[in-house]
């Protein structure tokens, strides 16, 4: 017996001397190394991003004057959602003041009326009462009641001149402060409408373009060979992704969605039209994802927590979004109208990441949502409800 305790007591020191050398491979990487791991995901994909750009039989001139013009839309649109922002917030902080205002006023009448009062009571009273009172003295008791009187009425008149004196200071204050959020307020609504008329203008460019690519493109085989080309590119982008991913950001700490089938939310409220699986050119093609119909500029969320890991036009899928889930699952969020995340960012569930656009040639507002897990496209019907 006192041999195998010996034994065992060798085993669980042994188990020590080895944990730390085990632990040492889980240990969170410091921010300077996780910053040194973000900008070489970044130079990576961004290489990726450039060799397939290199490849001219991929860039013909139409689909380069798309991609330029829908980068246009896509910065006129991200500008438009800033100054709304700004709008909001302006707002919200002119009804605080107004309330305030409101409020101090209120305390002015209230206090006037008070400090009113008093002064009607010391007129009544009278200065000369005072004086008899000091030079009769006929009854100690008395005068020492009256002088307490006399003193309680004075204090009380002090404090609320004073109250009165600050609460007219602050509402000049807020006056003020008024004045300059209403000035602001209209130098955005100018803003606003200047950004909504650049972005009208970019669009109606843009249809133009879109219309011209879409026409070098109508034929059967045309049609076939461009969405060949379109998968072959997302593929190369996500290549290269998992590939950055598995060399520079192996400590993320994402659990992937596998424990999260039939609880999460679509990333956008919209009819599907365009269903995973279905046919999608005479049967050729097969759609890899889903395709949501939604109104042009509404919010697309993250359906769940991730690190984005591309954010760029491509062809195909126009202003595309991926996210890394972390196990081997990723999501693409493709054809908005502009991107809010970039890559780096880390996105919480539910968080506004993108608006519904129709980049990359489409002809109506609609965002492609596609699930890949171990690089194979899966269903998102088996985890979206």
């Amino acid at each position: 017996m006192k041999n195998i305790l010996q034994i065992l007591l060798c085993i669980f020191l042994l188990q020590f001397s080895i944990e730390p050398g085990l632990a040492e491979t889980t240990v969170k990487p410091s921010k300077a190394e996780a910053q040194r791991q973000l900008k070489a995901l970044k130079n990576k994909i961004k290489k990726a991003r450039t060799n397939l750009q290199a490849n001219k039989s991929r860039y013909s001139n139409a689909v380069n004057q798309l991609k330029n013009i829908e980068k246009e839309v896509a910065i006129a649109s991200a500008k438009l959602v800033k100054v709304k922002r700004q709008l909001k917030a302006v707002s919200k902080k002119l009804d605080s003041l107004n309330s305030r205002k409101t409020a101090l006023f209120k305390n002015k009448l209230r206090q006037q009326k008070a400090l009113a009062q008093q002064l009607r009571a010391a007129y009544g009273t009278g200065n000369e009462e005072y004086l008899k009172l000091l030079l009769n003295q006929t009854d100690p008791v008395e005068l020492g009641r009256m002088l307490t009187y006399f003193s309680y009425l004075n204090e009380a008149r002090s404090k609320e001149i004073t109250a009165l004196s600050e609460t007219l200071t602050a509402l000049k204050k807020v006056s003020v402060e008024i004045d300059q959020q209403r000035a602001r307020l209209d130098r955005l609504l100018q803003q606003r409408q200047k950004q909504v008329a650049i972005l009208d203008k970019k669009q109606r460019q843009r249809k133009k373009i879109a219309d011209n690519w879409q026409s070098k493109v109508v034929s059967s085989d045309s049609r076939l060979s461009s969405l060949l080309a379109n998968e072959k590119e997302l593929q190369s982008i996500i290549d290269a992704v998992r590939e950055a991913i598995e060399v520079f950001m192996p400590g993320e700490l994402l659990k992937g969605l596998g424990r999260l089938k039939r609880k999460l939310r679509w990333p956008v409220a919209g009819k599907i039209i365009r269903k995973y699986g279905s046919s999608r050119h005479s049967g050729n093609m097969r759609w890899h994802g889903v395709l949501i119909s939604a109104r042009e500029g509404k919010s697309v969320h993250a359906i769940s927590s991730g690190r984005v890991v591309f954010s760029d036009w491509l062809r195909g899928y126009g202003l595309l979004l991926i996210i890394d889930h972390g196990e081997k699952y990723l999501t693409l969020y493709g054809h908005n109208q502009t991107l809010l995340k970039q890559v780096g960012d880390w996105v919480e569930p539910g968080e506004v990441i993108s608006l519904v656009g129709n980049t990359g040639g489409q002809g109506k507002a609609a965002l492609y949502f596609e699930m890949r897990h171990k690089n194979k496209p899966v269903n998102p019907a088996f985890w979206c409800r």
